[in-house]
């Protein structure tokens, strides 16, 4: 121990007399640990971090392979049954509404079974969470209670509508927690009784077995697995399934067995699954920058070392062991790893606050949380890293010193060709991996740039899009349906208006499937939306046989339905699907009539294939939230304006909840591609930085010690020109060995990669092209100096001492 407080005691002397070495070492590291940790952060929100309620570790989520939801009957007999666990809640988030002072926004609710606040483990802030089932009452969430109601301490008791119902606040949820199906931030919690209610014929749909509609969760009892919870919920699964067969004979219900996982990070299994890819890609893309900054420093710390070759063989001469002159160089190279760390770990704090702050809103226009504080999970990550970096880049620096030799260092001697062939390996490996790096970011921004240039097979240019709710008690079906009609034709008089309709979903919205069939078997999935007469034209979605819906189509009379190309080719191979008989739905499938084809259009993201879908009639579906759609002769934004104050002059109850350019819905869609490529546009410019600082200074030191050699050169005639060309030929020819060795080795790793590049090749040539010549172009800007002092160099001053 004295030894080694000796070693540290030298180390932060060598430190203070070389300030300016060690702010660049620790800087480096600080980068390379930084994002590392940073990326840490969001791998633990999403994978591991338990939820910030009491007794985590006993919080279990039910479900099956593929499928999280179960039945609101079998959530039932599960609860009702169990002995392993004290207690299951059920949950159904959906897209809703929050009305209060007059003003309507969209929110994030989560209908939740009256015990969900006591299974969960949590606590309100303020208040009291729910005391009966057909209670209407509210709980908020901590950031909506800041944000919408500007923190008011006199909040419970005051009245709030979502959807069509009118609730009472009774408390607000704890700061640390936003839900359950994080990242979505919840705004409210109502009881799941309550909430159904409002809808007609959700009574009966809960009570269908093979509809699976809501999430359960549990809490096990002290000292239970989730395997034991597992055996028993199938067990007691396997006894429904006998008794329902008993009472309804030929009724068939699932078998899959049932999957109890402890809730870690996101308990969304299928949110867990899409960020997988991406945390994968982001790993390894800051795991690279990391090997950069370690090479960057032990290049520094080798460097430093041949400068110190006679005092470290002057030591060994002296009578000091090789293995603590290792020992010494190891803690020099430990302390700049600790505050390296340190660093890092603020750095890395920040970086995880810039990431939430960068996060957007959903296309509907609910809140995103990322919760990236660090937590001990994180720290240690960060302690580990720092340890795992003092071995990369400080035991072969130390190691190399050790094993000098002493006689040709005692007499002053340069460093042979081998130390500085390290140092070029070192290079070659950082312009390789940052070429990596930069052509990936290169790669998604390609992605991006196509999903903005793709054709989505709708029109998206001066459209507006009016988010709308004509709901009870101010309307019924039938004057919602008068409401819509007639703000449609208000719409269509406007100047600058050239047309107007309606739609459930606008384009490019997540849909779950439906089942569409022509005999009931053999069923495929297709997804469905609501459109009005005129949407097809007023998106210029082309008709291709049959006709588009009219006023012909009554609520009472025929159902009909248009159905897109995809389905056609699907249910009628080389026929006309044009008054066929379609049926629709996967639990007593109701029979439409299809009038029309209309072309395949981009249906839930851009980079999708066309997929089947259903077009049904307004008239003959018009409940729930609308979207109105206005198109303008030109800009959409100067009509928004306009085209608010006439649909809110249309009726006084209507809710709206918001006026914007359908571009910028569009734009909303993929949020997450803009996000990662920003990311990654960081990280590789992170990369390229610390390279090009790695190129300049193997460069800048080997014209130092090549100095009089140089001064020779110049001495016996060679030009500065030509000693220019000298150094910048050697840079650039070791950067252009990196590109090449980066160029194959991202062939390869881009073509794992293939299934995110929507549209792109993997062996995109415009993009390969433009990062090597970016490389080439910093790294000549990287040589440029030290080859620029190489021509300055006085012959004189070089061979004084020859």
């Amino acid at each position: 121990m004295r030894g080694f407080l000796s070693d540290l005691t030298y180390a932060l002397r060598l430190a203070r007399k070389a300030p300016g070495f060690t702010c660049l070492a620790v800087a480096c590291l600080a980068l390379g640990i930084g994002v590392n940790t940073a990326v840490f952060s969001m791998l633990n929100f999403l994978f591991f971090r338990p939820l910030p309620v009491e007794a985590a570790d006993r919080l279990v989520v039910l479900g099956r392979d593929g499928n999280q939801l179960i039945s609101w009957p079998e959530y039932r007999d599960l609860r009702d049954r169990t002995q392993l666990l004290t207690g299951m809640a059920a949950s159904n988030p959906t897209e809703s509404s929050l009305d209060f002072d007059g003003e309507t926004h969209a929110a994030a609710a989560e209908a939740v079974s009256l015990n969900y606040a006591q299974v969960i483990g949590v606590r309100p802030f303020l208040g009291r969470w729910f005391e009966h089932e057909d209670e209407r009452a509210a709980v908020i969430g901590y950031r909506t209670w800041q944000r919408l109601f500007h923190a008011d301490p006199h909040i419970l008791g005051k009245r709030v509508r979502s959807e069509t119902q009118w609730y009472t606040i009774v408390g607000v949820a704890p700061p640390e927690f936003a839900g359950i199906y994080l990242p979505l931030n919840m705004d409210i919690w109502v009881p799941f009784r309550t909430w159904a209610g409002q809808y007609p014929g959700m009574a009966a749909e809960l009570e269908d077995r093979a509809r699976p509609r809501v999430f359960v969760f549990g809490r096990m009892k002290p000292g239970i697995a989730p395997r034991q919870a597992a055996a028993e919920l199938n067990a007691i699964a396997a006894q429904i399934r006998r008794q329902t067969r008993r009472e309804q004979p030929g009724f068939q219900t699932s078998a899959t067995p049932l999957i109890v996982e402890r809730v870690r990070g996101v308990p969304n299994a299928r949110s867990r699954s899409a960020s997988a890819p991406i945390a994968a890609i982001l790993m390894a893309v800051v795991g690279i920058v990391l090997s950069i900054a370690c090479v960057n420093v032990g290049n520094l710390l080798l460097a430093r070392g041949a400068a110190r070759e006679r005092e470290i063989s002057l030591r060994i001469a002296l009578g000091a062991r090789r293995a603590l002159v290792v020992r010494q160089l190891l803690t020099e190279s430990l302390m700049l790893a600790a505050g390296g760390g340190l660093v890092g770990l603020l750095l890395g704090v920040w970086t995880s606050r810039l990431l939430e702050i960068l996060l957007p809103t959903t296309a509907f226009g609910e809140a995103l949380r990322l919760d990236l504080a660090p937590d001990a999970r994180v720290i240690v990550c960060s302690a580990l890293l720092a340890l795992l970096t003092t071995l990369i880049f400080g035991l072969a620096p130390a190691w190399r010193a050790s094993r000098s030799d002493i006689l040709p260092a005692l007499k002053g001697e340069a460093p042979g060709a081998a130390r500085f062939g390290l140092r070029r390996i070192s290079l070659v490996a950082q312009v390789s991996l940052s070429l990596v790096l930069l052509l990936t970011a290169g790669l998604f921004l390609r992605v991006l740039m196509a999903f903005q240039a793709t054709d989505p097979g709708f029109a998206v240019k001066n459209r507006i899009y009016i988010t709308t709710l004509a709901s009870a008690p101010e309307f019924t079906l039938e004057t919602g349906r008068l409401f819509y009609a007639q703000t449609l034709d208000r719409l269509r008089t406007l100047p600058g208006v050239k047309n107007a309709a309606i739609t459930n979903l606008l384009p490019l919205t997540p849909i779950n499937p439906d089942c569409a069939s022509e005999t009931g078997h053999d069923p495929l999935p297709a997804t469905t939306s609501t459109i009005s007469p005129g949407y097809l034209g007023a998106m210029r979605i082309a008709l291709v046989g049959g006709r588009d819906f009219s006023g012909a189509d009554r609520p009472d009379g025929p159902p009909v339905a248009i159905v897109n190309e995809a389905l056609a080719k699907r249910l009628w191979p080389g026929q006309t699907p044009i008054g066929k008989r379609l049926l629709l739905g996967c639990h007593d499938p109701s029979p439409l009539q299809v009038v029309g084809m209309a072309r395949d259009a981009r249906l839930e993201s851009l980079g999708e294939p066309p997929r089947p879908h259903v077009y049904r009639a307004f008239a003959q579906d018009s409940g729930g939230i609308q979207n109105i759609l206005v198109e303008t002769a030109s800009d959409a934004g100067a009509q928004l304006e306009t085209v608010r104050k006439t649909v809110i002059a249309s009726s006084v109850g209507v809710r709206i909840y918001g006026v914007r350019p359908l571009t910028e819905w569009i734009d909303r869609s993929y949020w997450q591609v803009r996000w990662e490529v920003c990311l990654l546009s960081a990280f590789g410019g992170l990369a390229l930085l610390l390279a090009a600082i790695g190129l300049y200074g193997v460069v800048a030191y080997h014209v130092t010690l090549r100095t009089r050699e140089i001064g020779i050169r110049m001495a016996i005639g060679a030009q500065p020109a030509e000693v220019s060309r000298m150094v910048l030929r050697q840079g650039l020819g070791l950067t252009l060995v990196g590109v090449g060795i980066g160029l194959a080795a991202s062939v390869g790793l881009a073509r794992g990669m293939a299934r995110l590049l929507y549209g792109v090749s993997p062996t995109d040539p415009p993009t390969y092209a433009a990062v090597s010549l970016l490389w080439l172009a910093v790294a000549f800007a990287a040589c440029y100096l030290p080859a620029r002092r190489a021509a300055r160099v006085d012959p004189t001053v070089a061979l004084r001492y020859e």
